[in-house]
């Protein structure tokens, strides 16, 4: 990493951690550059202000994030539907463990009305319906998967998947529980794909209970 791609970085894992600290409003071009240990004037020089930076740090996660749909949905037709949408639904909550702090300041922010989030809404998230819309569609016409309303099924999965970053508070001061770290997501990853199992693979397919036995919820 060269000097330039560090202080961009820098500069966006500053912003990340006090944006979710205090909140995009509170937070001030000053308290970034002091953060990031650099002249505000770099701030305007890569994002040229607070409102650049905030959008940048949308795309940050979420370009990152439909890569993950990409590298997954693509092997639909070598894995099959059962196999695609459990190694997605693990590489989901890795990638959300991993970019932990982005992950929970972006869903959080990204529920308030406002025109950027009308954007993220009709281009990232509409990119991630069309994936999951897709993988269920296939797996219900080849009858591995029960007939669901597609809408309302992703509306459950799309809420177990945001659980550990939009409720980490009530994780860590009620159940005693750490969304980022490995252990709790492996743990959570394993719920999730018995949900999916149980509410979703048909149950008179051969493979219905493939995904029951305990060495294949090891984890991420």
């Amino acid at each position: 990493m060269n000097r330039q791609t560090s202080t961009k970085q820098e500069i966006l894992d500053a912003a990340l951690y006090l944006f979710h600290l205090k909140g995009y409003h509170a937070t001030s071009i000053r308290d970034i550059a002091n953060k990031a240990k650099v002249n505000p004037a770099n701030i305007a020089y890569y994002f040229k202000n607070k409102q650049g930076l905030l959008e940048y740090c949308f795309m940050f996660y979420l370009e990152k994030y439909i890569a993950v749909l990409d590298r997954n949905v693509v092997m639909l037709e070598q894995k099959g539907p059962q196999q695609c949408l459990v190694d997605l639904v693990t590489d989901i909550l890795e990638f959300q463990r991993e970019y932990f702090l982005a992950a929970r300041f972006i869903y959080g922010e990204s529920a308030l009305d406002t025109n950027l989030n009308r954007e993220i809404h009709s281009t990232y998230f509409m990119k991630e319906k069309y994936y999951f819309q897709h993988l269920l569609d296939e797996g219900i016409k080849a009858r591995v998967f029960q007939s669901v309303s597609v809408p309302l099924y992703l509306l459950q999965l799309k809420s177990l998947l945001t659980a550990p970053v939009l409720h980490p508070n009530y994780a860590t001061e009620v159940l005693y529980v750490f969304p980022q770290e490995a252990y709790y997501m492996n743990r959570f990853a394993d719920e999730v794909k018995r949900f999916i199992e149980q509410t979703l693979f048909h149950p008179d397919h051969d493979q219905a209970k493939l995904f029951s036995r305990p060495e294949l919820f090891t984890g991420v």
